[in-house]
């Protein structure tokens, strides 16, 4: 299973002198469980910046791209692996 971590809750802000925006996200890193991080920033928008733990990627973040790709949406919401909601029980 892909673990993101952040490692840092510093944020990065870029001002757009067009548009007069502010550009805040945080960096991440995706482990494939190859031994290897993927570096990646997360959007935040005006959400507070993420603390430093281990995350997953919440599925409500993932969409189907124009041809019918995976993709992930422009804002990406990781959730901390340890508030997992349990699987319902099965029943016998």
């Amino acid at each position: 299973m892909p673990i993101c971590r952040v490692k840092s809750a510093a944020v990065e802000e870029q001002h757009n002198q067009k548009t007069q925006t502010i550009m805040r996200s945080q960096m991440a890193g995706l482990d494939l469980g190859n031994g290897y991080e993927l570096p990646f920033r997360v959007g935040l928008g005006q959400r507070p910046a993420y603390p430093v733990g281990e995350y997953d990627i919440d599925p409500k973040s993932f969409a189907l791209g124009q041809y019918g790709d995976l993709t992930l949406k422009r804002y990406v919401d990781l959730v901390p692996l340890g508030a997992k909601a349990a699987p319902p029980p099965v029943k016998a």
